[in-house]
């Protein structure tokens, strides 16, 4: 029952963030990452404590830094890279974008996992999932975005760069996951989401070592934007994550994305102005048809049982 609560809560987590991330990006797309994931490293440490009187001691041996560095990958690598690409695409846009992460997890549990061999059905999925990047994407740069770009083809330009660095993205995420479940590691999961964090938090500064100190003037929605982030992104959704990616199947993990993007679309047309296309749909649609045929032995044995 936990995992269960724990993987719906994680749905409700993803299909909010895309448009917290967009939002949190306004003024300083690097500050509003390095805000995140430092206010979030901070509110987490009471967990420690909370956790050390049940279980174990937080671990600071060589192998606990390992899966603190890999666990760490989705948030700066994964992260740091989707709030760059926030200056350019819709929420909605990066959600789909993220709902790429079983196939890429795929990809790469192929190569890194036991058991976790491609079929051509598998890679027929990717191709379809593909085809409908391209339906969506293609007709539909240069959508008016909150984004620093004023000429109309360089809007383009950068649009294309945001999706290729956002892919980038979920192969982070996606060999994050992949690593900490090779690892096998038996640290408990608010461990490793507060080494992660801590270790995001690590490079940031080094990436920028005043970014924390300089301040920009935000909207008051964008400091809204960045509160929930930490608190319930990162936080919360960092620490039932790692949760389940301990408990769970990889693949079922990856699952997730699958099932954001459509609310994702619908919380940034109502709450974001984005624009929603007939191509936006039918592009999404194929997408969510390749990662659903990607994943269909996951969903047949789930009916089984």
């Amino acid at each position: 029952m936990l995992i269960v609560l724990a993987y719906f809560l994680v749905v409700v987590i993803w299909t909010t963030t895309p448009l917290a991330i967009v939002w949190s990006g306004e003024t300083d797309w690097f500050f509003g990452v390095a805000a995140r994931t430092a206010l979030g490293a901070l509110l987490i440490l009471p967990l420690l404590w909370w956790q050390a009187s049940k279980t174990m001691a937080f671990q600071l041996n060589l192998n606990a830094f390992k899966i603190y560095i890999v666990a760490g990958l989705p948030i700066f690598g994964g992260m740091t890279l989707m709030y760059w690409s926030g200056q350019y695409l819709p929420s909605g846009w990066l959600s789909i974008l993220f709902a790429m992460t079983p196939v890429m997890t795929g990809l790469l549990a192929h190569y890194l996992l036991p058991n976790s061999q491609l079929t051509f059905r598998k890679i027929l999925a990717i191709l379809i999932s593909l085809c409908g990047l391209w339906i969506l994407f293609a007709p539909n740069l240069t959508l008016t975005v909150s984004t620093p770009v004023t000429s109309i083809s360089n809007q383009a330009f950068f649009q294309i760069m945001a999706v290729m660095v956002a892919l980038v993205s979920v192969f982070l995420h996606s060999l994050g996951s992949v690593l900490v479940k090779r690892c096998g590691t038996q640290l408990p999961a608010v461990h490793v989401a507060i080494g992660a964090l801590w270790a995001s938090v690590f490079v940031h500064l080094i990436l920028s070592p005043t970014a924390l100190l300089e301040w920009p003037v935000l909207q008051a929605r964008e400091s809204y934007a960045i509160l929930y982030a930490a608190t319930v992104g990162s936080v919360i959704g960092f620490v039932l994550y790692f949760y389940l990616v301990r408990h769970v199947d990889a693949m079922k993990v990856a699952l997730i994305p699958v099932i954001t993007p459509v609310f994702a679309l619908l919380i940034g047309h109502y709450l974001n102005n984005e624009v929603l296309s007939l191509s936006i749909w039918f592009g999404t649609g194929i997408v969510i048809l390749g990662l659903v045929l990607f994943e269909w032995r996951f969903t047949k044995r789930n009916r089984q049982n």
